[in-house]
């Protein structure tokens, strides 16, 4: 047993690409579920479903380069980090991702920004 089922579920993925896999599954949650949808929306994946308890990612490679390469963490289960609309983080990189938990739901920094909300600030991806 994991003590955040969030990380291990964005660690498999990260794993899954270096390794080279097609596919991921993981135990499914509704947080899963929406963290997986902004994945989508953000073209980190190329879909996903849902069948029996498993959550099954399919990965997306460009030109055999994968999509994500690496994640770093914001908050952890001990040490929880928020930040209002004004001063949420920038990525490293362009194409970087950084998913915030808000009122409305997980959605990215841009996402948050324009929506004028601010929330929990869970791992950048890039």
């Amino acid at each position: 047993m994991t003590n955040s089922p969030l990380h291990d579920f964005l660690i498999r993925i990260k794993n899954g690409y270096l390794a080279g896999r097609l596919t991921v599954t993981a135990p499914t949650s509704k947080v899963k579920v929406a963290l997986s949808e902004v994945l989508k929306k953000n073209d980190f994946i190329d879909g996903f479903s849902v069948e029996d308890r498993t959550l099954t990612v399919n990965l997306q490679y460009d030109h055999r380069e994968p999509k994500l390469t690496s994640v770093s963490f914001f908050s952890t289960p001990g040490r929880r980090v928020y930040h209002r609309v004004t001063s949420l983080p920038w990525g490293k990189t362009n194409h970087s991702l950084i998913i915030v938990s808000t009122s409305k739901g997980f959605m990215s920094q841009r996402q948050a920004v324009k929506a004028h909300l601010g929330g929990e600030v869970i791992a950048e991806i890039y």
